[in-house]
């Protein structure tokens, strides 16, 4: 009896599909479907094929759900189902939404990404909705958790970002087997602002950075700029970053490699370790930036270009964002002053002298529409 009872127990473990939960935030309802659609194509013809209806997804109103299930190409097992809540708008009644999702089961909280999207269209407002979006975490999400759920999970993402930052890329493939506690000093403005949770940065649209550069005239040190001051408040909560163009093949390897801390079986690690061996941190490439939790550092975000005054942005971000309770814009507004006009025509230039007219049609209300209407028509009466 007690050697079925074992067989039987083996045989339920082996079967038990591995979940985690991904957290969408900010990007409209349609920039939300088009990025879970993006995690399916972008899986390609590796070890794995993925199975969902993300096209379905029901994320035009407050909290939004679908699932992806990852499956092994050889033995057709599930080897992961990533459970997707969406949420394009935050306001404070939506935080009890997330505290009560997280606390139904507390698996939930403990194996959390929170991704949150920012778009190429818009880099201006980047700095604005990531505070924004942070603030709503960590403010009121994370404050109404219950704190004992909450330690357990600022425990795990610590001592994670640790092994992260104490080991290569590679290394860190085989982090699932490894359980030893590693205590090194971080750098400065490095990981000190811990949220209790796994946080990446999806950046859409970076096809755009060629139109920006070409058609609008940004030069090389407004990108530069912008990738910095990302980079260093990204820093103090451990964040992933990825930019992601329309025919990236990069975002699933690079989601399947954060979320491995609970791909605990043996042939799960095997599937990650083959999945990711492509994926390397790229600093590079300004259209396809990525940057694993733990990898990146003060030093390395100087090496972009000096003179950058990180120092200032991480204790700016700290006072303004995380301490302050009410106005936040003093930080934000050193970052909007360099990217005032990154949407449209250089500062100081007018359309004649692009090179390329621009590509946005400017509309007007109906109002002004009438009124010019009007001038026209009385113009053409006088004459």
């Amino acid at each position: 009896m007690d050697i079925w009872s074992s067989l039987l127990v083996s045989a339920s473990i082996s079967k038990t599909t591995t979940s985690r939960t991904l957290l969408l935030l900010g990007g409209s309802p349609t920039a939300q479907k088009s990025f879970i659609q993006q995690i399916v194509t972008s899986a390609g013809s590796g070890p794995y094929s993925i199975k969902g209806r993300p096209s379905q997804i029901a994320n035009d109103f407050a909290l939004g759900y679908t699932y992806l299930d990852v499956f092994d190409r050889d033995q057709e097992d599930v080897v992961l189902r990533l459970n997707i809540y969406t949420l394009s708008s935050i306001y404070d009644p939506y935080a009890r939404l997330i505290v009560d999702l997280w606390e139904r089961d507390e698996v939930t909280f403990e194996s959390l990404l929170v991704t949150i999207l920012l778009d190429w269209e818009e880099p201006r407002r980047w700095v604005r909705d990531l505070a924004q979006h942070i603030r709503f975490l960590n403010k009121l999400a994370l404050k109404h958790l219950d704190q004992d759920v909450f330690a357990s999970g600022l425990r795990k993402c610590s001592q994670r970002y640790r092994q992260l930052s104490s080991i290569s890329f590679t290394e860190a493939l085989n982090l699932p087997s490894r359980s030893a506690e590693i205590e090194i000093p971080l750098g400065k403005g490095e990981y000190d602002a811990p949220l209790g949770v796994e946080l990446l940065v999806a950046v859409l649209n970076s096809e755009r950075i060629e139109v920006l550069e070409r058609q609008f005239g940004r030069r090389d040190d407004e990108f530069d700029f912008i990738q910095q001051f990302l980079r260093t408040v990204l820093l103090k909560h451990g964040a992933a970053i990825i930019y992601l163009s329309a025919d990236s093949k990069s975002l699933f390897p690079f989601l399947f490699y954060l979320l491995s801390p609970s791909l605990l079986s043996e042939h799960s690690r095997t599937i990650l370790i083959e999945a990711s061996k492509n994926i390397q941190p790229n600093v590079v490439d300004r259209d396809a930036l990525l940057i694993p939790s733990g990898w990146d550092s003060w030093s390395k975000i100087l090496l972009i270009k000096e003179g950058f005054d990180v120092d200032g942005v991480s204790s700016g971000w700290s006072t303004d964002v995380l301490i302050n309770e009410g106005d936040m814009e003093g930080i934000i507004e050193v970052y909007e002053d360099v990217v005032h006009a990154f949407g449209g025509p250089p500062a100081g230039g007018t359309h004649r002298e692009m090179s390329h007219p621009e590509l946005e049609i400017r509309t007007t209300s109906d109002r002004e529409f009438l009124k010019g209407q009007l001038a026209d028509l009385n113009s053409i009466e006088v004459s």
